[in-house]
């Protein structure tokens, strides 16, 4: 009888002892399963609608300051804005923020309602110039960004026009006054092609 109580007593005692330490377990597996995790701005995603065009030519929308700064550490030495600076989520600081880390830096700011073909024609010689450097085209949401960076590819580099255009889907189809901007490039280089409708 003795036992049987002592038995008792103790299994009651190791119940006490242990139900604590699987609540504190517990607790912690889901404060562990929340808790953000720490990690490099290189590691977090660069910015909306980012296409990688090929190993050395990256487009996307308007990075954030973070971003900005972290572009050095992803192996960028140039950046391209095509948007204007009074574009909403614009970044005032951009330009200082990539000199600090030796990143070049150049804004042409393109009007979304007339691009023109001397903004192109400025940016096909900035990229001429970059020479083998990893080069962000960026603008507002990566259109202007996608759209020149697409004729440059057929322009400029022999690109089969059927591929440029697969990669400028990946982000929009240009239509109304950006579908007769890039027919109009495209005819001034000798190079026929019409925009298909819709997506």
């Amino acid at each position: 009888m003795h036992h049987a109580i002592y038995a008792i007593r103790s299994r009651q005692t190791a119940s006490n002892w242990l139900h604590p330490i699987a609540v504190s377990v517990v607790v912690t597996a889901v404060i562990a399963a929340f808790a953000p995790v720490v990690s490099s701005a290189e590691d977090q995603p660069l910015a909306v609608n980012f296409v990688a065009v090929n190993e050395r030519l990256h487009t996307a929308g308007q990075p954030n300051a973070a971003a900005l700064s972290s572009l050095a550490g992803r192996g960028y030495a140039m950046v391209i804005n095509l948007a204007p600076p009074t574009a909403q989520g614009a970044v005032a600081t951009e330009h200082k923020l990539l000199e600090d880390t030796g990143v070049s830096y150049l804004n042409i700011p393109v009007d979304w309602q007339n691009p023109r073909a001397e903004d192109f024609e400025l940016f096909s010689a900035a990229l001429e110039n970059s020479e083998e450097r990893q080069v962000l085209v960026h603008c507002q949401m990566n259109m202007r960004a996608s759209m020149f960076t697409f004729l440059y590819r057929v322009i400029h580099e022999d690109v089969p026009i059927d591929a440029a255009y697969e990669t400028l889907k990946k982000v929009w189809t240009p239509q109304g006054h950006w579908a007769t901007f890039g027919t109009s490039v495209l005819k001034a280089h000798g190079i026929a092609f019409e925009f298909p409708p819709g997506g």
